[in-house]
């Protein structure tokens, strides 16, 4: 506990926003699939970030040396993760993708140490190690719901992973730029995967017999879940570190 960081407004605000994205995420596949979730948040989000940055005064120009990380980040974060992510909880329940998910702080002790980030700590390697055994409960006891369940389980624990990489490779771009900025710079990386995964079925959609609670789960999930919250975690990571932005993830629960 005594390691644990300061509280922070930012991630306080962000894991308020994703703990309610679980029950939300329920709510919009009733009439809402996945692959146009994925595509449609991501133009919102894309919208209203880059108008931020304008009204902050913040340019939507980086260095070139910067190009492939920005994508890179992009592409993974708002590209591959998130379709990981939303498959998986369209197939498991929002309480075991909430647990699951919260292993994403012991993906990123693990990798920071690969990067060189972190030092090496048996104490931490021993936490992920009883960690990891408590998720294996987890994805194993939710065998007895269907083997759909599982399937949604281990893609929640791939995303993790992933979210956890993202953390890391966020650090150095929050470094050099402000974080509302590193954010909207790298979304374009994750543009074409998601008009291949998204497109068609975004067209297909009937948009204008969605009901109001879809419509209200939908702006939560793409406004206070995705720009408000990722905002405030790119924040987080540039003042205390990936590491210890990641620890906040224990907070969100369904």
């Amino acid at each position: 506990i005594s390691r644990f960081p300061r509280p922070s407004l930012p991630l306080s605000i962000t894991m308020v926003c994703w703990a309610f994205n679980f029950v939300a995420l329920k709510l919009v596949y009733g009439q809402i699939d996945p692959s146009t979730l994925a595509l449609t948040r991501f133009a919102v989000m894309w919208g209203v970030l880059a108008l931020i940055c304008r009204l902050a005064g913040f340019s939507l120009r980086y260095a070139k040396e910067d190009f492939i990380r920005l994508m890179t980040l992009g592409f993974l974060s708002m590209g591959v993760y998130i379709i990981v992510f939303l498959e998986g909880m369209q197939r498991t329940t929002a309480t075991d993708g909430a647990i699951l998910l919260a292993t994403s702080p012991i993906w990123t002790a693990l990798i920071a140490v690969l990067f060189r980030h972190e030092r090496f700590s048996w104490g931490a390697l021993g936490g992920a190690v009883v960690a990891f055994g408590g998720v294996a409960f987890v994805v194993l006891s939710g065998s007895q719901a269907g083997h759909g369940q599982v399937i949604g389980n281990v893609l929640i624990l791939i995303s993790a992973l992933l979210w956890a990489l993202c953390a890391v490779l966020t650090r150095p771009m929050v470094e050099k730029y402000p974080p509302i900025q590193a954010l909207t710079l790298s979304l374009p990386g994750a543009l074409p995967l998601l008009l291949i995964y998204g497109l068609w079925s975004t067209v297909q959609t009937p948009w204008m017999s969605l009901s109001t609670v879809t419509w209200l789960s939908f702006l939560h999930v793409c406004l206070l879940a995705g720009v408000v919250g990722f905002i405030g975690f790119y924040a987080g990571v540039k003042h205390i570190g990936s590491g210890n932005a990641m620890l906040y993830q224990y907070f969100v629960t369904p």
